[in-house]
């Protein structure tokens, strides 16, 4: 097993509201995908083709976000989608794990940015000021902010998440307000309710099952909220964002989906093509100026509204350099917080937890996160199609590792559920109500509570199908080298770094046993030392300490905190926090 460091290291900034929380996990989930990935699918699998992917998602998603959001109110602890992983399954799957969401995040970051590229290509800009712009420019301007703290973060993401959410509705309702303008034009109806196949598929049943792959992409971010502890005020600015926000986001989802299909015809040559398997979801099947292969702007071109296409176009460019922004800000806390977790006696884990002293940034993270990929998008000045597969690998591939991090979350959750029920009247009888599923002491509340474990099966098996699916393109024909690496490449690497680290360990158990009650209670109870450490007990000093930070900044001074009206951290004594005394759950 890795050892990992004890004692209490540095911390970041605890900056964030819930309502920061929430806005900044929309920001990550709203971004290109849902405009763009939402057309590839819809040219391989027709109008019932992508409505059938974007609703089972719906349902995955949401099954996947009921166990995050339990885990995440019972121990809401830094760098959680890694600890989870680690307490309930294996310390080595874990840290797989946490590389795994560093790589989606770090390769979402690279997307975006050629996404950006694309978007600015729209309006005739030439390849060199494109370059310029999107790949060099914005990529450094984002480093900037990051490095400026959480705080100026948490407020320009919080304000992007808002606007953005006002976005995706005003589109929906556009696009519902001029279906009929489309279905009156020479072309005749644009939606017809039928499964479609076209794009190199040679049956409906192949190009509905790829068609859900590729809508999950639309979903990456979902459950950042978990991974904002680092960063979040206290354990309450977790507990709204992890019930709600994903109603919110499925609920925008299909709306803006449905309008999409009532506007845009599956046949439109507009729509991004499939090549040897890869989808240039990222590059417009024309790069004539004016011509794009985003669905509301192609909607805006059919009923020859220019400068709303124009305006959308701008919309998406806003959305997709703000989604970038997040996915840095997402992988440099992963790779902070795996680092944070282990020895120090490596060179690399010593300077990847570094944070600057007044802004207590991971700047050595920052850094790293933003030059793992930062070539991906040069790539595309070549104009190669080995460099453009390569590119559309890696971007395909950062959808790919986040199912593979929510089915590990699912293994995650389902054998702390069966720990629990095994354990109960242990639990019961020695006065740990807090632990007792159903208790009314049992603090985490899912908006379908009561229906787990169903949910975590139907996250886990939906996930594995969606794996599965991935593959989709060879089912009539052979695979290429291509079409592998972008199913499997992720998965296959995955799978040689576990079996490299336990091989090297020579580890008789590869997984953790059921523990009886007793140690049930010690692995619980060292999650739960580990929470949040500071907690406002009413919203009125919430909001208080809201005022008073704001207030601060005006005078120039550090922040509320200096004044007295923010947060105390608490007091702990070696190593368990007041706050777990308090709540009668130290052993």
């Amino acid at each position: 097993m890795i050892p990992v460091q004890s004692g209490n290291p540095e911390k970041l900034k605890q900056e964030l509201f819930g309502f920061q929380i929430f806005f900044i996990t929309l920001s990550a989930v709203i971004g290109s995908g849902i405009f763009t990935n939402n057309g590839v699918a819809l040219a391989i699998a027709g109008p019932m083709g992508l409505m059938l992917a974007a609703l089972v998602m719906s349902v995955v998603v949401c099954a996947v976000n009921e166990c995050i959001a339990e885990l995440t109110q019972q121990f809401p602890v830094y760098n959680a989608i890694v600890e989870y992983v680690r307490t309930f399954v294996d310390d080595d799957l874990g840290w797989v794990i946490g590389l795994a969401y560093w790589y989606a995040y770090t390769a979402s970051f690279s997307s975006q940015t050629v996404m950006a590229g694309t978007l600015l290509e729209y309006w005739g800009l030439s390849q060199a000021w494109r370059a310029l712009i999107c790949y060099a420019l914005i990529p450094f301007v984002l480093f900037l902010l990051n490095l400026t703290g959480v705080f100026w973060y948490g407020l320009v993401e919080t304000f992007g998440g808002f606007l953005k959410l006002i976005m995706i509705f005003g589109i929906s309702i556009y696009l519902y307000a001029i279906s009929d303008r489309v279905h009156l034009d020479e072309r005749g109806n644009v939606f017809s309710p039928t499964f479609d196949h076209g794009r190199g598929f040679r049956n409906n049943v192949d190009a509905a099952c790829y068609a859900i792959p590729l809508t999950a992409y639309a979903f990456q971010g979902v459950e950042l909220y978990a991974m904002a502890a680092f960063e979040a005020r206290d354990a309450h600015a977790l507990r709204w964002p992890s019930r709600w926000t994903i109603y919110i986001i499925v609920l925008v989802y299909i709306m803006c989906t449905l309008g999409e299909i009532l506007n845009v015809s599956w046949q439109d040559p507009n729509l991004s093509q499939l090549d040897d398997g890869i989808v240039n979801a990222t590059v417009p099947s024309t790069s004539k100026p004016g011509v794009s292969s985003s669905m509301v702007i192609i909607a805006a071109l059919n009923v020859e509204n220019k400068h709303m296409a124009d305006f959308l176009n701008a919309c998406l460019l806003v959305s997709v350099i703000s989604a970038s922004n997040t996915s840095l800000y997402v992988a440099s806390r992963t790779l902070f917080g795996i680092a944070k977790s282990m020895p120090r006696d490596y060179w690399a884990t010593r300077h990847l937890a570094i944070l600057s002293k007044g802004t207590r940034v991971p700047v050595v993270a920052l850094l790293v996160t933003l030059l793992a990929f930062a070539w991906v998008p040069f790539l595309q000045l070549s104009g190669s199609t080995t460099t453009k597969q390569l590119t559309e690998v890696i971007s395909t591939s950062s959808s790919t590792a986040i199912m593979i991090v929510w089915a590990s979350v699912c293994i995650a959750f389902l054998r702390y559920y069966y720990w629990l029920k095994k354990c109960d009247p242990d639990l019961r009888l020695s006065g740990r109500p807090e632990f007792v599923r159903g208790s009314p002491n049992y603090t985490p509340r899912g908006s379908l509570f009561v229906l787990q474990p169903l949910q975590a099966w139907i996250g886990l098996i939906g996930c594995t199908v969606i794996f599965a699916f991935s593959s989709a393109t060879w089912w009539d024909g052979h695979a290429t080298v291509t079409e592998v690496a972008m199913a499997y490449g992720a998965h296959i690497v995955l799978v040689i770094l576990f079996l490299g680290l336990k091989l090297s360990r020579r580890q008789p158990e590869w997984f953790k046993r059921t523990p009886d009650a007793g140690k049930l209670v010690l692995i619980l109870n060292d999650l739960r030392v580990r929470k949040i450490d500071r907690w406002e007990t009413t919203r009125w000093k919430r909001l208080q300490s809201v005022f008073l930070r704001y207030r601060g900044l005006r005078r120039g001074s550090e922040g509320a905190d200096a004044d007295g009206g923010g947060p105390v951290p608490l007091v702990e004594d070696g190593g368990r926090s007041m706050m777990g005394r308090s709540e009668g759950l130290s052993s």
